[in-house]
């Protein structure tokens, strides 16, 4: 896989990597068992849990509210802290060593819990750790849900990324939540602020790989393996404006692509795309 040559013979690459990418999970731990959180419905519906792969900077205190939506649906939930440690070495591979590492994060939670394969739901940044993820493990996934995930936008910059986060996104989502619940939107700022200065270094990479992923080439990739995919984005999101996304999307990287109210943040602090994620999983599965 290359981010920046999608052309690429990629099931060669792929194939390599995930020889390396077995070894590695071998030979580090990525997430310790503190860190990853399981929520048990009080009565499921499908065997098959949901993994939620978080965006850059959100933990699961910060999106509690729609970890426990998706739980309250019957659905088992699966979530991790992602370490700002960086255990990779860096060396000459076409995946970003930041983003494999959270990519491994996620197949060892899945090892660690003894699950054979899951459903699950990536938002921004974790919707790119989820699809590096899936199409090294294709087998450990069913269906995959996208939410306003990174690499949507064609010959991006990590200068113009990080000024739509904080300035355009930051601006809408403090208006978005003015009139509710300013508890947890200043509970997640707290939570991003931390998470950066955790990992200064290991930040810069994060979102440089952010900045150049080609997210509609991976899922084109994914969806040849058999695992679905679906797209959620906010018609008022300032990361990845939708005007600019949906030139990209069509049957060949995609099985749904669903457009709703909502900016970049929204399935943090919206119960509504917590269910609508979910719900989509479920249509999927059918």
């Amino acid at each position: 896989m290359s981010f920046e040559q999608p052309d690429l013979n990629s099931e060669n690459i792929y194939e390599k990597a995930r020889s390396e990418a077995e070894v590695l999970l071998g030979k580090y731990d990525f997430v310790e068992d503190r860190d990853i959180t399981e929520i048990n419905p009080e009565k499921s519906k499908d065997d098959v849990p949901v993994f939620v792969s978080p965006g850059w900077g959100v933990t699961p205190e910060s999106q509690e509210e729609s970890l426990e939506t998706i739980a309250g649906e019957g659905r088992k939930v699966l979530t991790a802290s992602f370490s700002r440690e960086k255990k990779i070495e860096q060396s000459d591979r076409d995946i970003p060593t930041a983003e494999l590492q959270k990519a491994l994060s996620i197949i060892e939670v899945i090892n660690k819990k003894g699950i054979d394969k899951v459903d699950a739901v990536g938002h921004s940044e974790g919707g790119l750790n989820l699809v590096i993820a899936a199409n090294l493990f294709p087998e450990k996934f069913r269906n995959i849900v996208l939410i306003s995930p990174a690499g949507m936008i064609e010959n991006d910059s990590s200068l113009n990324l990080i000024k739509r986060f904080i300035v355009d996104e930051g601006l809408q989502e403090l208006k978005d939540n003015k009139n509710s619940d300013m508890g947890s939107f200043f509970k997640y700022m707290k939570e991003v602020f931390k998470y950066s200065i955790k990992g200064l270094n290991l930040s810069y990479e994060e979102i440089s790989a952010c900045a150049v992923a080609n997210i509609f080439q991976m899922t084109k990739e994914l969806k040849e393996k058999g695992v679905g995919v679906g797209f959620i984005c906010g018609v008022n999101d300032k990361v990845f404006p939708i005007e600019e996304v949906i030139n990209n999307v069509g049957k060949e990287n995609s099985d749904y692509f669903v457009s709703t109210k909502g900016d970049h943040g929204s399935f943090i602090f919206n119960k509504k795309h917590a269910l609508l994620a979910e719900n989509l999983l479920d249509n999927m599965k059918k």
